[in-house]
């Protein structure tokens, strides 16, 4: 009787069920890594356009200029990140600085800004990673101190 050299038909069942299972186990693995990847990203963005909204408001006080303040609750907040340069937001479209002079709008896939709600949008790309949810939004919106004065702007978000 000869022995057979190699893998018998029953081995390789097992052997590719098991790299089928690893594979599986990998495959989910890499999807839950995307998903909280892209939370963290949309988390990051917040609290970079907060800290650019900080920023601004600060160097008004600092100068002065109370009274830009106001006028910066009429710009997109998107430009608060700190893009000085023209980019492209969609097919040959080129963005224009705001009334506030505060940059050219960034271009940032998923997000938009409308201007008439003062709501900021973010399109997932997987929404399963925010509880199955379509859009996030953002609304933009200025506080007071106790004279009534625009003492600050902030992002706040909406359910």
């Amino acid at each position: 009787m000869t022995r057979q050299a190699g893998l018998g038909k029953l081995e390789f069942a097992v052997v590719l069920a098991i790299f089928g299972v690893l594979a599986h186990i990998l495959l989910d693995r890499l999807v839950a890594l995307e998903r909280e990847t892209e939370r963290l990203e949309v988390d990051l963005t917040v609290r970079h356009i907060n800290t650019g909204i900080k920023l601004a408001v600060g160097d008004a006080i600092m100068r002065g200029e109370e009274t830009r303040i106001a006028a910066m609750i009429n710009a997109n907040p998107l430009t608060f990140l700190g893009h000085e340069q023209e980019r492209k937001v969609g097919p040959g479209a080129t963005a224009q600085p705001d009334a506030t002079n505060m940059g050219a709008v960034p271009a940032l896939a998923g997000w938009s800004y409308d201007a008439g709600r003062h709501t900021l949008y973010y399109r997932p790309r997987q929404p399963e990673a925010f509880s199955g949810r379509e859009n996030l939004r953002w609304r933009f919106t200025s506080h007071t101190d106790e004279l009534g004065r625009i003492a600050g702007l902030r992002l706040e978000p909406l359910k």
